[in-house]
């Protein structure tokens, strides 16, 4: 059942690291576990997509060997004067950033891009040899068998960045992965948990992104409040782990101090808790399991209170539903078309084009309509994440 390789210990050598996407919520939380590793951690490589203003800002704090934006906001010149000026090797465009991966001997790559963007990034890593510390979970959605068996040829290491699938890393430890019996992730329920659909009809982007206990970007709060970010860590925990007998559940636990519970074949259970503090699984896979002293605030769990679960209102908030074809036809489209019409679908929710609920209306459309097929290599794909974007931008315009 087991398709991830634990970590190892001890690893405090300083290490070569990229971080791809460095200016978004991921990026800068990352640079911040860089700044108190004391040079453990060395950020050779940092990229963005077009914002070049805080790229810059962090090029002059962090002074890696090259920097990389693939569709940077102003002129090129201004970005190549500033590069003369503080003797880092500037670049842009995608193949650029695919060439700094393979250029820069790296040790490891941290893909916290946004989207399927994220996807040859995190192949291309896989392909070096690199270890790859994945926030990207729409890589592993889209393409989960094809990332795997490059991790498997070049025998580089996939550790993941979600604070539910590094906890359930963290539960598994040094146990067998045959006596594994269920697998439980956590939802925090989002912002409009309790919600009816009739209150659903009348929330706006402003309420979706005000997440109750995370810190995020835009895609994935609204993700949060539909519940389709679940749907897609099912996905991703499928592909790392597998399913056990029990199958992989999902509870919604409000407090968001259990991240994940795994049962083993004995009754028994290990749960990850913590605060709610992202720093906390990218610290982990930085460090490849290590554990490396760093800043967090102590789990409180007087100061908590009561720790509650509950069941998903599925008929509220039905993404688990819709996405469940995508989950029981591992290694098709499905994944790709899943995760390009949701993102297209929260796009046009944030900027005004349709409503929260239509979300649900336009994934479940492009799911129906798409006829899958089995992947195998990366251009499928990308057609099939192209075709279905296309599709989704002419149901909302």
């Amino acid at each position: 059942m087991n398709r991830v390789t634990l970590p190892d210990k001890h690893m405090t050598d300083s290490r070569r690291i990229a971080i791809l996407g460095s200016t978004g919520s991921i990026g800068n939380q990352a640079l911040e576990v860089v700044a108190e590793s004391r040079g453990v951690l060395q950020p050779v490589l940092l990229s963005a997509g077009r914002r070049v203003e805080p790229l810059l800002e962090q090029a002059q704090r962090f002074h890696p060997e090259r920097i990389v934006i693939i569709d940077p906001d102003r002129e090129e010149a201004d970005l190549t004067t500033f590069a003369r000026d503080t003797k880092v090797e500037m670049h842009c465009g995608e193949q650029a950033q695919y060439r700094a991966i393979q250029e820069l001997n790296l040790d490891l790559v941290l893909n916290g891009i946004t989207g399927a963007a994220g996807l040859r990034a995190s192949m291309t890593s896989l392909q070096c040899g690199i270890d790859l510390a994945l926030a990207n979970k729409e890589s592993l959605v889209s393409a989960g068998p094809l990332l795997r068996l490059a991790a498997e040829k070049s025998g580089a290491r996939i550790l993941p960045v979600d604070s539910e699938h590094g906890a359930i890393l963290q539960c598994i430890a040094a146990s067998d992965p045959s006596t594994i019996e269920r697998i439980v992730i956590t939802a925090s329920g989002g912002p409009f948990r309790g919600y009816t659909k009739e209150d659903l009809e009348k929330v706006t982007p402003d309420q979706a992104l005000n997440h109750p206990t995370w810190k995020m970007g835009s895609r994935i709060s609204v993700d949060s409040a539909t519940l389709f970010n679940k749907v897609l860590e099912l996905i991703e925990a499928q592909q790392l782990f597998g399913i056990p007998p029990g199958g992989i559940e999902v509870l919604v636990h409000p407090q968001s101090i259990v991240h994940a519970i795994v049962e083993f074949q004995d009754g028994s259970s290990i749960a990850q808790l913590g605060e709610p503090d992202m720093k906390v699984p990218i610290r982990n896979a930085l460090y490849r399991g290590d554990r490396p002293a760093g800043t967090f605030r102590p789990l409180d769990l007087v100061g908590r209170g009561e720790l509650t679960f509950e069941q998903i209102d599925s008929d509220t908030f039905p993404a688990l539903e819709i996405g469940r074809v995508a989950l029981e036809n591992p290694g098709t489209t499905l994944g790709a078309v899943l995760n390009a019409a949701d993102e297209e679908a929260v796009a046009a929710f944030l900027s005004g084009d349709v409503g929260f609920l239509q979300i649900y209306d336009l994934v479940e459309r492009a799911l129906l309509e798409h006829s899958p097929i089995l992947v195998e290599n990366l251009e499928q794909i990308i057609e099939a994440d192209h075709q279905t974007r296309e599709r989704v931008r002419s149901w909302t315009t």
